[in-house]
């Protein structure tokens, strides 16, 4: 685990980026809307709900905000936020897949009515509409040629820890670190880079059922704000690096990473896991492992079975 140190300076970097975010509407969506506008970027965001924009915003902030109706569990509906920001700001820089929602009644339970199907919307919202803006988000990304540009995805601390009574919700997760870790390696290619948050205990609405005890226990909290600024982290991480510049801590190229965000901070938990990989899987398998992910890495190897010459 490493300590990602945000560097304000670095938001120069995103002045006059295009980004298109989904969820923007309320809490760590609607922070981040307001912090990448305030840093000069261009954002458009996609959510079901627009509600006003704080009064208080200066000109020059509000200019930057735009929004598109926008149901992420619709494929046409993301593919329309993607045309619009395009036609509207031209050339997108940044992606956030940010919507998502949680069901607090646990479909697992013991006195859960059996012959009732559980919702599904927790997989369609938190992962297949995460899958949608990722893969239209990289067609976009991949006009930029080599300047490519950075995806964020939106997972949750219940995306690598047990989360008792979230059976649904921590397998839309998961999901979505598999999905940067099925992307990475070729994303990077071409000049893209995909990273995760992993957001601990965040102040929304979420969170109300067990804000109260949390807070008596002491234990460490986010703001909407903490979380919204590990979104600027990862698309300022890497545009900075011909000035010889990145944040404190982010080892570059900043591309393939979790952060796991915890009382204000960000912490970065990938590399760790794939540098100690000999120590839980052994030696000898990470050996062989390494040979195999080689091999499924090298060029011409597909498991398309038609794309075979």
């Amino acid at each position: 685990m490493v300590h990602v140190q945000f560097e304000p300076a670095l938001l120069g970097t995103l002045r006059d980026k295009v980004v298109v975010l989904t969820g923007g509407a309320t809490g760590i969506g609607r922070a981040a809307v307001l912090q990448f506008a305030e840093a000069g970027s261009k954002i458009v965001y996609g959510d079901i709900h627009n509600p006003p924009l704080p009064t208080t915003l200066p000109e020059s902030t509000l200019k930057n905000i735009h929004y598109k109706h926008c149901d992420t569990t619709s494929y046409e509906s993301v593919l329309s936020l993607f045309s619009h920001a395009a036609a509207t700001l031209g050339a997108i820089d940044i992606v956030v897949a940010n919507a998502g929602v949680a069901n607090h009644k646990d479909v697992f339970a013991a006195d859960a009515d059996i012959t009732v199907a559980p919702s599904m919307r927790e997989v369609d919202v938190n992962l297949t509409g995460v899958i949608y803006t990722a893969r239209i988000g990289l067609h976009y990304l991949r006009k930029n040629g080599k300047g490519g540009g950075d995806v964020v995805l939106v997972s949750s601390i219940a995306g690598f820890k047990e989360s008792g009574g979230l059976g649904i919700y921590s397998a839309s997760k998961h999901g979505v670190l598999g999905l940067m870790r099925g992307l990475h390696g070729d994303a990077i290619n071409d000049g893209i880079r995909i990273n995760v948050i992993c957001p601990w205990m965040t102040k929304t609405a979420m969170v109300k059922g067990i804000e109260d005890g949390w807070a008596k226990l002491g234990l460490p909290e986010n703001t909407p704000e903490d979380v919204a600024r590990s979104f600027l982290l990862c698309a300022s991480a890497t545009r900075g690096v011909d000035a010889g510049e990145t944040h404190p801590g982010a080892r570059l190229p900043f591309a393939g990473k979790i952060l796991w965000i915890a009382g204000g901070e960000a912490y970065e938990i990938e590399d760790g896991i794939q540098e100690l990989e000999p120590k839980w899987l052994g030696e000898e398998n990470s050996r062989v492992l390494k040979m195999g992910q080689e091999f499924l890495a090298s060029g011409g190897t597909s498991w398309d079975v038609d794309k075979k010459a």
